[in-house]
C-alpha cells in the first residue's frame, strides 16, 4: 500500500527545508515586528519589520535583553506582565486583548503599539514569540476624529444656544408687540371716554358756578361747593386718563433731571415716612432731556408713594439717574436716553400682577385706597414724551419702574439759556464737614450727600484735626471759620497746609468781617447763606485747586 509507506528522511529533511523557507519568508515580508524571546527574555529572532519599527539592525540587537525596546518608566510592570503570563494556563494573548501599549525605538522616542504574545516549552526551556503594531498612524486618525467630533459638538452647542437664543428674543419680541398692541387699545378706549366725560364736567362746572352766584343760604352753598369739588375730583381722574392716552397737551421743557430730584428729597422724606430708607444715585453728567417738569415730578412721586405702600414695614427706595443707549434700554430705532429709576425692597408683584400693571384702573390696592391710574399715567407720560417706560418686579424681592426720556438736543439745550447744571460728585470724593451748629453741620451734610460725596462730621476744629491725625481719608474739608473751642476754621486750613496739604480746605462764614482779614487772601471762602448750587461748584473747584 503505497498511502501507508512512511516518509524517507530525505523527504522529512525536505519538507522541513520547505517549511523552514516558508517562515523565513513570512519573517522577511511582515510588516510588523515578529520577535523571539528566550526564558531570560533576551531577543533571539527580530526579523526586518522590527528593524525598520524599532530601528535596530538584526545583529546589533539579537542576544539583548527586552527591556532596550522598552521606556524605563515601563519596564518594571513590563516584568511584572510577562511573569504573570508565565505562569498562567493560558498559551497566547492576542491583540487587542490589552489596552494600548509603548515601545521604545533606537533613537529613544517612544511610539503607541499593539501586540501579541505566544509562550511555548522547547526542550525544557520556556520561549516567547511576540508579533508587536505600530499604531502611531492610527492613534493619531482616532485623536483627529475624536477631536473633530469634539469640534462639531461644540459647533451643534454654539448653534443651539443660538437658535434658543434667537426663539426666545423672537418671544419677548413678539410679547411686547402683544402688549404695546394692549396698551394701544386701552389708550384709545380711555381717551375715548376721557373726552367725552370732560365734556360733561365742563357742563356740570359751569352750570354750578353758574348756580352759586344765583345762591345766598350758606347750607345751599355748602351743598353746592361739595358737588363742585367733586367734579374737580373728575376733572383731575380725567387729566391723568388723558395723559396716559396720550392725548393731554403736555408742556415740555428742558430739565436738569438731577436737579429735580434733589428739590424733591425733602418731600419724598416727609412723605414716606422714617421707615422708608430713601438713597439717590445720582450720575454726575447727566444729559438733559426735554419732558413736562410738572408731570415728570408727578411721575416720581406717585412711583415714590408706591413703593412705600409696598413696604408697610419699612425698606429701601432708591431714586437713581443715569445716562443709557436705545440698545441698553431695549428701545428699538436708536438714539440716547436719561433713565429715571424708581426701585424698592418691597411684597413685589405675582408675574400676572406684573403682565397687568401698567394697565388703567388695574389696582391690587384696597378698595378706596388707589385709582389704578399711578403707574398707567407714568407710562403714558414717557410715551408721549418720546420715551419708554418699563417695569420689573419679582414676588418678594421689591420692584424697580424705569422710566426713559429722550436726551435733549444741544439746540433745543441752546435755547434754555446759559444757566449752568449743577455739577455733582464725579468720584464719591469724601467731604469732612466741620461745624459747631449741630442744626446747621446737619443740613450741610445733606447737601454734600445730596450732590454725591460722602459726608463725615466733626463737631468742631479740635474734632476735624484729630480726625486727619487719625489718618481720615478725606478729600475736601468744609469748615465753618469761627467755632467755639479755641480752634477756628483759619486753625483746620493751616494745619491741614502743614500735615496733609493734598487735602483740599473750603471755608464757609457768615461773617461778613472775616472775609476781609489778610489770611484769607490764599483761602476759599463761601459766604453764608449760599444755596445748593454755590456749595456744588465750591466743592468742585476745591478739588481741581
Amino acid at each position: 500500500m503505497a498511502d501507508d509507506v512512511p516518509p524517507t528522511d530525505d523527504a522529512a529533511a525536505s519538507s522541513a527545508a520547505l517549511a523552514q523557507s516558508q517562515i523565513s519568508a513570512i519573517l522577511a515580508i511582515a510588516a510588523d515586528a515578529i520577535i523571539s524571546l528566550d526564558e531570560k527574555l533576551h531577543i533571539t529572532l527580530f526579523n526586518d519589520g522590527a528593524a525598520a519599527i524599532f530601528g535596530y539592525a538584526p545583529d546589533e540587537i539579537v542576544g539583548q535583553p527586552l527591556d532596550l525596546l522598552i521606556p524605563e518608566r515601563m519596564r518594571s510592570n513590563h516584568r511584572h506582565h510577562v511573569a504573570d503570563f508565565s505562569t498562567s494556563p493560558v498559551a497566547a494573548r492576542k491583540m487587542g486583548e490589552r489596552q494600548a501599549i509603548f515601545a521604545r525605538r533606537k533613537d529613544g522616542s517612544e511610539f503607541p503599539a499593539e501586540a501579541s504574545i505566544a509562550k511555548q516549552v522547547i526542550s525544557g526551556r520556556k520561549a516567547y514569540m511576540v508579533v508587536l503594531r505600530d499604531v502611531t498612524d492610527r492613534k493619531a486618525a482616532e485623536a483627529a476624529l475624536a477631536a473633530a467630533n469634539s469640534q462639531l459638538e461644540a459647533r451643534v452647542a454654539d448653534r443651539t444656544r443660538a437658535l434658543e437664543a434667537e426663539i426666545k428674543r423672537r418671544e419677548e419680541a413678539h410679547a411686547a408687540l402683544i402688549q404695546a398692541q394692549r396698551m394701544e387699545a386701552f389708550g384709545q378706549l380711555t381717551g375715548g371716554v376721557a373726552h367725552d366725560f370732560n365734556n360733561l364736567l365742563t357742563i356740570i362746572t359751569g352750570n354750578l358756578e353758574l348756580l352759586g352766584n344765583e345762591l345766598d343760604e350758606t347750607k345751599q352753598t355748602a351743598l353746592l361747593k361739595r358737588a363742585a369739588d367733586a367734579a374737580d375730583m373728575g376733572a383731575a381722574l380725567t387729566k391723568r386718563l388723558l395723559t396716559f392716552a396720550r392725548r393731554r397737551r403736555l408742556t415740555p421743557q428742558i430739565l436738569d433731571v438731577n436737579e429735580m430730584i434733589l428739590n424733591l428729597t425733602e418731600i419724598l422724606q416727609r412723605s414716606l415716612g422714617e421707615p422708608v430708607a430713601l438713597t439717590t444715585v445720582l450720575a454726575g453728567n447727566l444729559w438733559r432731556t426735554r419732558a413736562d417738569a410738572s408731570e415728570l415730578e408727578n411721575a416720581i412721586l406717585n412711583l415714590a408713594i408706591n413703593a412705600r405702600d409696598a413696604m408697610p414695614s419699612g425698606g429701601d427706595l432708591v431714586i437713581e439717574s443715569r445716562n443709557v443707549s436705545a440698545e441698553d434700554a431695549g428701545i428699538a430705532g436708536g438714539g440716547e436716553f436719561v433713565l429715571i429709576s424708581v426701585s424698592d425692597t418691597g411684597h413685589g408683584m405675582p408675574p400676572d400682577v406684573l403682565e397687568r400693571a401698567f394697565e388703567p384702573f388695574f389696582t391690587t390696592k384696597e378698595t378706596g385706597r388707589g385709582t389704578g391710574l399711578g403707574l398707567s399715567t407714568v407710562y403714558g407720560f414717557a410715551e408721549q414724551s418720546g420715551g419708554h417706560a418699563t417695569i420689573a418686579s419679582t414676588a418678594g424681592q421689591g420692584t424697580t419702574v424705569n422710566i426713559y426720556l429722550p436726551r435733549a438736543t444741544e439746540a433745543s439745550a441752546e435755547n434754555t439759556g446759559p444757566a449752568e447744571p449743577v455739577p455733582l460728585s464725579e468720584n464719591s470724593e469724601a467731604v469732612l464737614v466741620v461745624e459747631d451748629n449741630p442744626e446747621v453741620r446737619e443740613l450741610t451734610m445733606q447737601r454734600v450727600e445730596g450732590l454725591g460725596y460722602v459726608a463725615l462730621e466733626a463737631e468742631s476744629g479740635a474734632a476735624a484735626i484729630r480726625m486727619l491725625e487719625q489718618g481720615a481719608d478725606v478729600q475736601v474739608v468744609l469748615s465753618d471759620i469761627v467755632m467755639a473751642g479755641g480752634v477756628s476754621g483759619y486753625d483746620v486750613a493751616r494745619w491741614v497746609a502743614e500735615h496733609a496739604p493734598r487735602v483740599k480746605v473750603l471755608l464757609t462764614t457768615g461773617y461778613a468781617a472775616e472775609e476781609a482779614k489778610p489770611e484769607t487772601a490764599e483761602m476759599a471762602i463761601l459766604r453764608k447763606p449760599y444755596k445748593r448750587a454755590d456749595l456744588a461748584i465750591a466743592l468742585r473747584d476745591a478739588l481741581r485747586r
